[in-house]
């Protein structure tokens, strides 16, 4: 009963401008707290800025409680010629951590997925997950999210 009534105090919208300052402060937060990496706060914050000015980079959703933004992702866009669709890639998902484990990111991602059903040419959603973060692929996992048969290849940085 607690979970009801507290999703529907809470504001799920598109991020903006006026929220540089908190998308790039919970950026740095979840790449501490999810890899172990110290991110630069110029670096962070220029790169949530680009997003923000441009949706052809990504797109912010926050959750607000009270005016404040209690968490986020971002949606990035892949085409693909297999499907003849894009698919939706979330990525960045931050929640503090007083609200987690209270359907802070459910909210976040049911949002989502109505606007990609709604959009005719979005053939699916994906994310991908730090290995050993056993608690968010639980979390994944609960929405009927499945772990796919692809491993990620990377050369980072360049």
């Amino acid at each position: 009963m607690f979970l009801r009534a507290y999703v529907r105090t809470m504001q799920i919208r598109r991020g903006k401008l006026d929220d540089l300052d908190v998308i790039a402060k919970y950026n740095i937060d979840l790449a501490g707290e999810s890899e172990g990496l110290i991110l630069e706060e110029h670096t962070a914050r220029e790169g949530a800025l680009q997003a923000l000015r441009d949706e052809s980079r990504g797109s912010y959703f926050v959750a607000e409680e009270g005016g404040k933004i209690i968490g986020q992702l971002m949606l990035t866009k892949e085409w693909s010629d297999w499907r003849n669709g894009w698919i939706w890639w979330i990525q960045s998902v931050y929640v503090k951590p007083e609200f987690r484990e209270k359907g802070v990111f459910r909210a976040l991602y049911e949002y989502v997925k109505e606007v990609a059903k709604n959009a005719e040419d979005v053939v699916g959603i994906r994310l991908y997950a730090y290995k050993d973060n056993k608690r968010a692929h639980k979390v994944y996992e609960s929405l009927g999210m499945t772990g796919g048969d692809n491993i990620v290849f990377e050369e980072m940085p360049l």
